[in-house]
């Protein structure tokens, strides 16, 4: 029962209307916002001023004005497009939920719950251990297998060149044969 707990926890905060935002949620804002910065500033007035030198002349106001709404329109459909995203995929919660989860792992790993290895019962342990044990069994028989598949490949290509060979030389046998026969006649 104990193995739930962490599902239910997730599901209860997934589910939940409001989530709080954590630290990774903030980040992630961090980040997006620094790369979405970072992209928009590589459109400089300066290159604009180089494409349209004669508009640049005339109306550099108008210009800069274009420069600054292109910038600002860029800036904000990309970051609607995220929050779209975020909104999708439920990011808030999920990194909320992940936050959690962390500082409870944190927690249990100090023993300010108190619950150790030693106090989960004998069939978790054993199920832990067994997963593990299962999981490298796996990996050993997929390797096995593709061996036996390549081996598999190999026997083949080799049995098609014997049987290419051996119909060249029953062909090859059959005209001597006709040829003997014809000879005798």
């Amino acid at each position: 029962m104990d193995d739930l707990q962490p599902q239910r926890f997730d599901e209860e905060i997934l589910l939940s209307s409001s989530c709080p935002d954590g630290v990774r949620y903030h980040k992630l804002l961090s980040v997006l916002d620094r790369s979405l910065s970072s992209v928009v500033d590589t459109f400089k007035l300066e290159d604009l001023y180089a494409i349209f030198p004669g508009l640049a002349e005339e109306i550099p106001e108008k210009l800069a004005d274009s420069h600054e709404q292109i910038s600002s329109y860029l800036r904000n459909s990309a970051n609607s497009d995220f929050q779209e995203i975020l909104m999708q995929y439920n990011m808030a919660c999920r990194l909320s939920a992940l936050d959690a989860l962390i500082r409870e792992a944190i927690e249990r790993k100090q023993g300010s719950d108190g619950q150790s290895v030693s106090s989960l019962s004998p069939e978790s342990i054993n199920r832990g251990r067994a997963a593990a044990i299962k999981r490298a069994e796996i990996a050993r028989l997929k390797e096995k297998l593709a061996g036996l598949q390549k081996e598999n490949a190999e026997s083949i290509v080799r049995l098609n060149e014997y049987r290419a060979t051996m119909s060249a030389e029953q062909a090859s046998l059959e005209a001597t044969i006709f040829h003997v026969e014809k000879l005798s006649e």
